[in-house]
Order: C-alpha cells, then sequence, then structure tokens
C-alpha cells in the first residue's frame, strides 16, 4: 500500500508541472488571441479614418478584388494580414518561452510556403505564355487558310500548360521520370478504348466528333 502510495505521489509530482504549463500556455495563447484581434479592429478604424478604401476604390483595386471572389474591403483584408502576422509572431514566442524546438519546424514551413509561391508563378507564366503562343499560332494559320487553326492553337495551349506544370512538379522534387511510365499507359488505355467504342459501332459519331475538331468547332 506504502508503495502504490509512493508511486501516485510521485506521479502527481511529474504531472503538476505539465498541467501548469499547459495552463500557462493556453492563457499565454488566449491573450495572443485577444491582442491580436483588438489590434486588428483598431487596425480597420485607422484605415476606415484615412479613407483607405475609397482611395482603393478610386483606383480600381475593389474592382479587381470583386473579380477575384473577395468581398472584403481592402482595410479588412489589411486587418486581417495584420491580425494573422501577430498570432504567428505570438505563436513563436510561447513556443520559445517554452523552449519549444520550432525552429527547424519554422524554417521548413516557409520553405515549403516559398516553393508554394514559386511555383504558382512558375504556373502562371506558363498560363499566359501558352495564351500568348497559341493566340499567335491560331492567327498565322487562318491567315495561311488552314481550316484547324483554332484545334492547332488548342493543342499548342495545353502543350505549354503542361510543360509549366511538369516544371512546377519538378519544383516540389517530383522527377519526370517517375510517372512518365504509368502516364503513358494511361493514355494508351484511353485510346485503345476510345478505338474499340468507334470501330464497334460508332463511326459515324466519330467522323462527326473529328470533323468538328479539325473545323475548330
Amino acid at each position: 500500500m506504502n508503495a502504490l502510495m509512493d508511486a501516485t505521489g510521485s506521479a502527481w509530482q511529474m504531472a503538476i508541472p505539465v498541467i501548469i504549463n499547459l495552463l500557462v500556455a493556453l492563457c499565454l495563447f488566449l491573450l495572443v488571441f485577444v491582442i491580436s484581434r483588438l489590434l486588428s479592429l483598431a487596425f480597420i478604424k485607422l484605415l476606415t479614418m484615412v479613407g483607405l478604401d475609397d482611395l482603393a476604390s478610386k483606383a480600381g483595386f475593389k474592382n479587381v478584388l470583386l473579380k477575384g471572389g473577395v468581398k472584403q474591403t481592402t482595410s479588412q483584408l489589411l486587418a486581417d494580414g495584420l491580425y494573422w502576422s501577430t498570432i504567428f509572431i505570438g505563436t513563436i514566442a510561447v513556443a520559445e518561452y517554452f523552449q519549444l524546438a520550432i525552429g527547424p519546424v519554422l524554417v521548413r514551413f516557409i520553405s515549403f510556403v516559398g516553393l508554394v509561391f514559386l511555383a504558382s508563378i512558375i504556373l502562371g507564366i506558363g498560363v499566359l505564355v501558352a495564351t500568348l503562343i497559341s493566340g499567335i499560332v491560331r492567327v498565322l494559320a487562318a491567315n495561311f487558310g488552314i481550316e484547324s487553326a483554332g484545334t492547332i492553337s488548342k493543342v499548342v495551349f495545353y502543350l505549354i500548360v503542361v510543360i509549366a506544370f511538369l516544371v512546377v512538379l519538378e519544383q516540389f522534387g517530383i522527377r519526370r521520370e517517375s510517372f512518365m511510365p504509368q502516364l503513358g499507359v494511361i493514355i494508351g488505355a484511353v485510346g485503345l478504348a476510345a478505338a474499340i467504342a468507334f470501330g464497334l459501332g460508332c463511326k459515324d459519331m466519330a467522323a462527326d466528333f473529328f470533323y468538328g475538331i479539325f473545323k475548330g468547332k
């Protein structure tokens, strides 16, 4: 019985500091959230007082946000940025206070965010270049009297987008050699299935389909 009591007392002695640290951490995190919210509200009022939303509306920035599906005002967006930045900094400060190894995790997170941002830029540039080149190809093909100019331009567009996508995958460490055999099998299977389907009784539909494609419809 004494051994059981001693074990229970030792367990409580080990658990009490952990519980206290958890309670302190929860209080600190709650304080971080409250401070972040108060700062964001004060920042919104300050930006509203200086008329930032009116300036953004006159500059056309509000219309850009609406086209992108963003219904928040410029002041609200900036205040949200301040809110999450404060939470981020406060979380790091709390973790450092408790001597948690957050440094390596933070470095990996920032590296991943930077990689995603770089991939987005590459893909966006790829789509832009694809749109430009496909437009040029369509104009040239139409001037040369090629009836399937629209189809050719679409093929060029998607080809460039696929190349940009492959470059993005390489940025994430996914080599083309790792999935190209599987991609070839999938394309071959789809082509074989389409050939069998057309050959079994869809010849007229296939003729109309390819006629529409080469006419650019």
